[in-house]
């Protein structure tokens, strides 16, 4: 049974250099923010980091105050959990590809060791969390 609600993630965009991710951690520690999912990579000079945090809001402020020479952006996501065993993100994707719902990126954790979340941009986030989210009601997922 998978699970599809909206939400948003933070975009950063820095130059790729040593200790900027622990300058963005840190001030999210330092105001108390948590971290609820994390991307970070880089491609060439350029460093990237893709998060959801308890307050995403207040840590955009927070970072546009501490980090300097940092783009940021809050982006709009789908968010979907599902069960943490074989097979399960087939049938979402799959649904989203059959109904002609463009996967722009996604990435996900497995934490807890039950179930897997799964972070989505998609080219219409509204459409494919209904799609999923009826599909799931219907016992297809």
């Amino acid at each position: 049974m998978a699970r599809a609600l909206l939400g948003q993630e933070l975009h950063l965009e820095a130059k790729n250099e040593t200790g900027a991710l622990g300058r963005v951690v840190s001030a999210l520690s330092r105001s108390g923010i948590n971290i609820v999912h994390l991307l970070a990579y880089s491609v060439g000079e350029r460093g990237y980091l893709q998060t959801i945090t308890s307050d995403n809001a207040k840590a955009k402020e927070v970072l546009e105050r501490n980090v300097p020479h940092v783009k940021i952006n809050l982006r709009p996501v789908l968010i979907v959990e599902f069960e943490n065993k074989v097979g399960t993100l087939s049938p979402v994707t799959k649904l989203l590809g059959n109904q002609n719902i463009f996967i722009d990126y996604c990435y996900g954790t497995s934490g807890d060791g039950f179930k897997i979340v799964g972070i989505f941009s998609t080219a219409d986030n509204t459409r494919a969390m209904e799609l999923i989210n009826e599909a799931s009601v219907r016992g297809e997922m």
